[in-house]
């Protein structure tokens, strides 16, 4: 029998440097926990950035009462005029108007819109731009745009917004134009222009 033998643990064998064998197991035990942890947060911090690029970026709207100017993209922005119609494909059958045609109309929107520069005017010209159509319930219905002339820097020029909406709701919508993504710089919020009833 021997002296590493007869000694119990806890009890440094004489001339042996290190750490007795229970303080190891201890040391083991927090450097496990402490690896556990890691392989879980590592993950989540990449999986966090990873989920931000894919969320939707924040939105800044600057509300303008509608009949007032308002400035997106470097351009000024106001409606001039506001009409509904029947939608396109909306005539009548037999003299009669389809059952679903009569619950929605077409607002047509008629805005003036002057860039102010040659980076306003293609940012105006662009597809990148989106037209949106909003109720104070939060309903939203898409709408297009399209320019009387090439966007100039300088020069007025008119946009004519339409979208198909429900008729009882028609009067009271309010436009919301969002700025195209490419203008966004890293970082900010996509910016947008609301024209409030």
């Amino acid at each position: 029998m021997t002296a590493s033998d007869t000694r119990p643990d806890g009890i440094p064998l004489p001339g042996r440097p290190g750490i007795r064998p229970r303080d190891r197991r201890i040391v083991q035990a927090i450097a496990l926990v402490c690896a556990m942890a890691a392989m879980l947060v590592v993950p989540w911090a990449d999986e966090t950035r990873m989920v931000r690029k894919s969320l939707k970026p924040p939105e800044k709207v600057t509300t303008v009462p509608e009949g007032r100017i308002g400035e997106l993209v470097g351009a000024k922005w106001k409606i001039i005029d506001r009409r509904t119609a029947v939608p396109l494909g909306g005539g009548t059958q037999g003299g009669a108007q389809d059952a679903g045609q009569g619950d929605v109309v077409e607002l047509r929107l008629e805005l003036a819109v002057r860039p102010s520069d040659d980076a306003s005017a293609k940012a105006v010209g662009s597809y990148g731009l989106s037209y949106r159509l909003l109720d104070d319930d939060g309903h939203e219905w898409s709408a297009t745009g399209a320019p009387s002339t090439q966007p100039k820097a300088g020069v007025a020029m008119g946009i004519t917004v339409k979208g198909t909406v429900p008729r009882a709701k028609a009067d009271a919508l309010e436009l919301q134009i969002q700025a195209p993504k490419e203008t966004r710089k890293q970082g900010a919020p996509l910016v947008s222009l609301r024209f409030v009833r």
